[in-house]
């Protein structure tokens, strides 16, 4: 499944990162560094004539030990690195289709990137820091892009990818090589490897988990669902789910935005609470937390909700954009300081 060629080095700036657009149309990025009472565009890019108002954002996230380094995924525009907190951006990986990353650790110079191209899934990876790029995976079937990727934080060669399709991957020599480990019949959204277990989060199935490196899982949202019996802090059934944010530091506290709303536990699955948002109407999308949950950020549209104190009480924010909050991340050395991406509705 490896081709040993340089993949996609080359800048190359798709017609959507150049557009200026006007307030109404912001994509791209937006950065808070008062707490997120006030927002300002971070759209700006290492060619002055150029800036990414256009892009649609994926994912974002720090790359371990440098919270002033940032990742953006793109699902027109390829990876987008900045080293200066959003200041700027610089294109590292072009064309591909990418709704994910992963930056090793132990060697920051070893980045990968899931997604899709001509048609087919794609697991890229760079050993340079994105001067270089190889294919080390290319899904067979067509149209089954690779969605997400994570790794064993303890050894970084043990990596985990999930396809569209939900069949769930691993390689453990570094994405040299790469059999199934499970296949949940439904679209995996994200897999994520924290606090020593491994969580899969499906479309419709909801949340699994593997405490032993994927070869047992568990459904953890079975009472969001219906299957495990509805209880009664279940307003109604969940039938979608959107995204999730575990916290690094508190085992246990997850938050998961869903078509009938925004869900936390503290105890890793075994309860779930609906959090209630100053706004009834719509499906909150994007969520971060930190603090063991303390302090987070959703979204419904262009607005963000903020919570100081675990979901309590709720901040609300509009954002001068008539596009969608698809992503948010809080720096974890300076919590004051939040950003968001942006996708069309």
């Amino acid at each position: 499944m490896k081709k040993n060629i340089t993949l996609f080095s080359a800048i190359f700036f798709l017609s959507a990162s150049c557009g200026i657009f006007g307030n109404s149309g912001i994509l791209g990025t937006m950065k808070s560094t008062d707490g997120g009472s006030s927002w300002q565009q971070s759209n700006a890019t290492d060619k002055s004539a150029v800036n990414i108002s256009g892009l649609l954002v994926a994912e974002m996230g720090f790359e371990p030990g440098n919270h002033e380094v940032i990742y953006l995924a793109s699902v027109n525009s390829g990876l987008w690195k900045s080293s200066d907190s959003a200041g700027k951006w610089k294109q590292i990986l072009s064309k591909i289709t990418a709704y994910d990353y992963f930056v090793d650790p132990s060697n920051t110079q070893i980045i990968f990137v899931t997604g899709i191209y001509g048609d087919h899934g794609r697991i890229i990876r760079s050993r340079d820091g994105g001067v270089t790029w190889e294919e080390v995976y290319s899904e067979a079937s067509v149209s089954n892009s690779v969605n997400t990727i994570t790794a064993n934080p303890t050894n970084s060669r043990e990596i985990f990818a999930a396809l569209n399709s939900g069949v769930l991957i691993k390689s453990i020599d570094g994405g040299d090589s790469w059999l199934v480990v499970n296949d949940f019949n439904n679209q995996i959204l994200k897999v994520r490897y924290i606090n020593k277990t491994i969580y899969v989060l499906t479309r419709s199935k909801g949340l699994y988990k593997s405490l032993d490196n994927g070869a047992k899982w568990t459904s953890i949202t079975d009472s969001l669902t219906g299957s495990g019996g509805i209880s009664s802090y279940v307003s109604r059934i969940v039938e979608q789910f959107y995204k999730i944010s575990i916290d690094d530091q508190t085992t246990g506290v997850i938050y998961l935005t869903t078509n009938s709303g925004l869900y936390k536990t503290t105890d890793d699955g075994k309860n779930w609470q609906l959090q209630k948002l100053p706004v009834e109407s719509g499906a909150p999308r994007a969520i971060a937390s930190t603090r063991g949950g303390m302090l987070a950020y959703t979204s419904i549209g262009n607005t963000i909700f903020k919570t100081l104190d675990g979901g309590k009480s709720w901040q609300t924010q509009s954002l001068a954009t008539t596009n969608v909050i698809n992503k948010i991340i809080i720096d974890p050395l300076l919590p004051q300081v939040t950003y968001a991406g942006f996708i069309e509705p």
